[in-house]
């Protein structure tokens, strides 16, 4: 991971530092409050930005794959979100076993819903 983002809460004394954008979607992950840690302490010891950090986690296909130090495996978030497992390998990857659910979304049939234009044309 190569990212840091802040979430502050609807209390102003929970500043939580997060590995992405998205990953309070990992319900197994907890988050460190930068007003508790240093952000130093929490890049580089803490449980939420070690989890997926390197490869060692990973499993087959990424543990095999030449893109595992590109892709890093790809989306975390992703792969839980889609599989309940978020060491999965990302779904959205043409090697996952679980690469059949993106393909059924992508096959499925859409609504035709009526776009409403805003403002004047």
């Amino acid at each position: 991971m190569r990212s840091c983002a802040a979430s502050a809460s609807t209390s102003p004394a929970v500043f939580l530092v997060l590995p992405c954008p998205a990953p309070t979607a990992i319900s197994t992950l907890s988050f460190d409050n930068v007003r508790e840690r240093p952000l130093a302490d929490i890049w580089y010891h803490s449980e939420s930005f070690n989890a997926y950090r390197g490869e060692d986690w990973m499993r087959d296909p990424c543990r095999s794959c030449d893109r595992r130090s590109i892709d890093f495996g790809g989306c975390r978030c992703q792969a839980f979100q889609l599989t309940g497992d978020a060491a999965a390998t990302d779904p959205v990857c043409r090697l996952s076993p679980d690469r059949v659910l993106i393909d059924q979304i992508l096959t499925a049939p859409s609504a035709d819903a009526e776009f409403v234009m805003r403002g004047a044309r």
